[in-house]
């Protein structure tokens, strides 16, 4: 965390590498020019850039690392991919990419292995829930080994999210809540943080996306998830927000949401 982001609000803001460039590099000083005290990587593959675990990329990472802190290594890939099957086991070229992530988290000195689930991971039928909590057990042994968190992120609600973390049964497993893949789903933020936080399954770094326009960077949109933010905050304890809105093509709204995110949590209390 930069020192200016804890004396002033003691809340971390993390930007997203694939939602700037994939272009590590390029993307890590867009994200250092608009302020950010964190950045999230990707692993790569499919249309997200270059495998991480080519040689050349993970040296490059590794000395974006030491210009800007990455706490955590989200694995986009496996929604390419697919992380069970409908025999309801987990898909053994998901588990093999997420080997080779898991390594190149540990060479960054990355806290989190963050593996979602959407598109061709979607849970959507009991058994792809079964193969899915197969394939989570199954990491999760091999992330908690290396002293790593596991985060899972996908649009189920509460209840179902509950219900595969119980399947799963692994104490290094924690559930991401993202506002914006929440409400497009039909489900409330507040509900989620309530319900999983009150089981310590809630992950600490909440994701904000809204493409609700800001009414100028210090005044978030009426009913935009920025303006839902402190709410989150209060709910639940937080160590620090990524904001995923799409920067590609508006790297300036960057910097504007990182200020929401700050102006959302307040002065610290010190």
């Amino acid at each position: 965390m930069t020192a200016v982001a804890a004396a002033t609000t003691g809340l971390a803001v993390a930007a997203p590498q694939w939602r700037i460039s994939t272009d590590r590099r390029a993307a890590a000083r867009v994200a250092m020019a608009a302020g950010s005290d964190l950045l999230h990587l990707d692993f790569g593959g499919a249309h997200r850039g270059p495998l991480l675990s080519e040689p050349a990329e993970l040296r490059a990472a590794e000395a974006i690392a030491e210009d800007i802190p990455v706490p955590v290594l989200a694995v986009n890939h496996v929604n390419d991919i697919g992380l069970a099957d409908e025999r309801g086991t987990a898909d053994p070229a998901a588990l093999a990419v997420l080997d080779r992530a898991l390594d190149c988290a540990l060479r960054l000195g990355a806290q989190v292995l963050h593996v979602p689930g959407f598109r061709r991971s979607l849970p959507r039928t009991e058994r792809l829930r079964a193969g899915t909590a197969d394939a989570l057990r199954t990491l999760g042994e091999r992330v908690a080994d290396a002293g790593l968190t596991l985060a899972y992120e996908s649009p189920l609600g509460p209840r179902d999210s509950l219900a595969l973390a119980r399947a799963v049964d692994h104490p290094a497993l924690r559930l991401v809540l993202d506002t914006g893949n929440l409400e497009e789903a039909g489900e409330d933020p507040l509900a989620f943080a309530r319900e999983v936080a009150a089981y310590g399954l809630l992950l600490p770094d909440l994701h904000v996306k809204d493409a609700a326009p800001a009414a100028g960077a210090a005044a978030p949109a009426p009913g935009s998830a920025f303006h839902a933010l402190p709410a989150l905050l209060r709910r639940c304890a937080v160590r620090s927000v990524l904001v995923e809105n799409d920067y590609r093509q508006a790297p300036d709204r960057l910097r504007e949401d990182v200020t929401l995110c700050r102006n959302a949590a307040g002065p610290s209390p010190i």
